[in-house]
Order: structure tokens, then C-alpha cells, then sequence
């Protein structure tokens, strides 16, 4: 496989197959029938509808930034969760592995949850997280099975409201992104935005991430203010009451920015070397009778890591989590965590083997799941 092309789905092709053979708004056509009349058509032509037309356009030489898609190539649908949508989602698999235009050689379609237009709250909040963690799914899945593959995702069918979150699923994933203009012969790769994710934020406030999106955890409200996770955090949290309680929930850009910065690692990055010293040995802690319960068990933990070379407590913190600090002026072999239990907390300095940012920033993605 050479190319592989994750597609949103509209249903504009409905509407248009709807009004050829005049066919009730309540009715949905015959598949087979549907099918035979687009293969009497060019992909290229209109009646063939924005998906097929966008398809064709971006296999027969579209120049993007990671070089020429080429033929063959496996085409993801994804379709809304309506049976309109999922009506267009069968007749693109029944029509694509056969028509005029570049071999397709796979194409599957997967339905997204809740991405319909019955309730905006619900498309808002639900669906496009769905479309998040769907898109980035297929994204990952298409990468391993076939690693050689240039992916790209075709934002051109579906909501407007898909176009600028396929975007940035393609920026945060380094995948582009093409949409058709109506009247254009070539797709179009939409540019990034000029904006910059940070990872370290993304580190301080995993905990958070890793209690919504991997756990499933019911997170209240309260529970973030008190935590005092960052502001730029908690305004993008999508808060909803519950039996008199007011929990919080990801928004999608905040799933987007946890599914993302999951998947992909740092650019730079390198397992720093062994320290070589018994671990006990690394322990230069000072006798305190304050520290936060749990404290002895957290430094031997972080004395384990091999790449440490040495565990000293800093002072005691006012703070309720435990969390690794990817900021601060430290020198690049130095790295700042504080351990909690909940409500007091300690700062601890390790000193590791790092002698560069990209052994540092190793040690600062192992460290976000040891502190959790």
C-alpha cells in the first residue's frame, strides 16, 4: 500500500441522488442501483458527489509537503452517526474498490458516535471527541499495518465544523490535510495553524488527562480547583452536573491534545545511560517528620529508575498531586517532581545521567506514569 486516505463523510451525495430521481427526503435510495448509476459517471464528475470527486483528485498527482500520493491505496471512511451518513458510508465501499479512478485496494468505514445534528450539545461535546480519538485511532492502526504508506486525511465531505479539527488532528499527528473547493481540479493541503502544543503542560497535568480519557474516572469540579491545575487547563473543561455535583469532562481539543501528544513522542528523545549506583546509595534525603505519607516509598521508586543518580528532597509543597515539573531553570541533568498524598507535598531533585535535551525529555515521559 502506497497511500492511505482518511476520509470524513457527508451526505451532500444523498441529497443529490435524492433530487435526481426525486426520491422523498424519508426514503433512502437503493444502494446497487446508486452504484451502477455512479459508474456511469468520471470520479471526477459532479454527480458523483464531493467524497468520490475529492478522491479522485488527490490520487491523480496532488503535489502535498510529504511528496505525490500514488496508487494503490486504502481509503478509511468515517462516517456520521446517522443512517443517512452510514447510507453514503455502503455505497463509497461498494463503489470505490471498482471504479474509474487510481486502485483502491482496501476501504472500510467505521460509524462516529454521537457526530450527528440532533442535538448540538451532544455534536459539540461528544461527537467531535469521538471524531478525535476515531481519527488518531485509524491514523496509528494505518501506521503499523502498513508503515511505508503516506497518510493523509481528505477533510472535504461532512460537517464544516470537521475541516478545522481534521486540521489540527493533522498537525498534531504530522499528517496533512487536502480539501476539494467546489469548481477546483486539485485538492488543496491546508496549511498548520500558527500555534505550538506544550507537551510540558500536557506532563504537569497528566494525571487529569489520564483520569478522563484512560480511566474513566468521574472527576469533580471542585477537584480541579483545588488541585489548581492550570488555568489554561481548566478552561478548556467541559463541566456537567450530575445529581447535584458538577463534574468535568475532556472538550474535544483538550482529547485531541491527550491523544495526540500520546501517540507521538517527542522529536528529540533518547534513553539517557545507566547510573550504575546501587540504589539505596542514590537516597541523600534529610531526616523530616512532616513529609507527606508515602514519601520514604516514593523515593526508593524514583531511586529504582536506572538513569538516576541521585534522590534529594528540595522542601515541603502546599499541593494535593504528584506530578514531575517539566519547567523551571534547572540544568539538564537536573529534573523537579513533588509527591503528595493528597494534600501536603515534598519537592525532589533527581540528578540523572542526561547530558542532552533528548535524554531529558526520555526521563520526563517515564517519569509522567511513575508519578501518577
Amino acid at each position: 500500500m502506497r497511500t492511505y486516505v482518511l476520509t470524513t463523510v457527508g451526505v451532500s451525495l444523498l441529497g443529490q441522488i435524492r433530487n435526481k430521481f426525486e426520491i422523498s427526503d424519508g426514503k433512502l435510495p437503493d444502494e446497487r442501483q446508486v452504484v451502477a448509476f455512479l459508474r456511469k459517471h468520471k470520479p471526477e464528475d459532479r454527480e458523483c458527489g464531493a467524497e468520490i470527486n475529492s478522491l479522485a483528485a488527490l490520487l491523480s498527482g496532488t503535489q502535498l509537503s510529504t511528496g505525490t500520493p500514488e496508487a494503490p491505496a486504502a481509503v478509511q471512511l468515517l462516517v456520521s452517526d446517522t443512517d443517512e451518513g452510514e447510507w453514503v458510508g455502503q455505497v463509497l465501499c461498494q463503489y470505490l474498490p471498482k471504479w474509474q479512478g487510481p486502485k483502491i485496494e482496501d476501504v472500510q468505514m467505521a460509524r462516529v458516535s454521537q457526530l450527528n445534528g440532533e442535538d448540538y450539545k451532544s455534536f459539540a461535546n461528544q461527537g467531535l471527541k469521538s471524531l478525535v480519538t476515531q481519527a488518531i485511532e485509524c491514523l496509528k492502526s494505518a501506521e503499523t499495518k502498513w508503515p511505508e504508506a503516506k497518510r493523509v486525511i481528505n477533510a472535504t465531505g461532512g460537517y464544516k465544523a470537521q475541516i478545522s479539527f481534521a486540521g489540527l488532528i493533522g498537525q498534531v499527528m504530522d499528517v496533512p490535510v487536502v480539501y476539494l473547493f467546489e469548481h477546483f481540479a486539485q485538492c488543496i493541503e491546508l496549511q498548520p495553524l500558527p500555534v505550538a502544543f506544550d507537551r510540558g503542560l500536557w506532563l504537569e497535568n497528566y494525571w487529569l488527562f489520564n483520569a478522563l480519557a484512560e480511566k474513566g474516572e468521574m472527576v469533580e469540579w471542585r477537584r480541579v480547583c483545588n488541585y489548581q491545575v492550570d488555568k489554561r487547563i481548566a478552561d478548556l473543561l467541559i463541566r456537567v452536573e450530575i445529581d447535584g455535583k458538577e463534574y468535568v469532562e475532556l472538550s474535544p481539543i483538550l482529547e485531541l491534545l491527550h491523544q495526540g501528544f500520546k501517540s507521538t513522542p517527542p522529536e528529540e528523545m533518547e534513553q539517557p545511560p545507566d547510573s550504575g549506583i546501587n540504589p539505596a546509595d542514590k537516597l541523600k534525603i534529610a531526616p523530616d517528620h512532616h513529609r507527606p505519607n508515602g514519601a520514604k516509598t516514593r523515593f526508593q521508586q524514583l531511586a529504582e529508575l536506572p538513569w538516576v543518580k541521585r534522590v534529594e528532597t528540595i522542601e515541603l509543597a502546599n499541593t494535593p498531586i504528584s506530578r514531575p515539573k517539566s519547567g523551571g531553570n534547572t540544568a539538564v541533568n537536573e529534573i523537579l517532581v513533588i509527591h503528595s498524598d493528597g494534600s501536603k507535598g515534598v519537592e525532589i531533585r533527581l540528578i540523572t545521567t542526561c547530558s542532552t535535551d533528548a535524554e531529558r525529555n526520555w526521563c520526563l515521559e517515564e517519569l509522567k506514569t511513575v508519578m501518577v
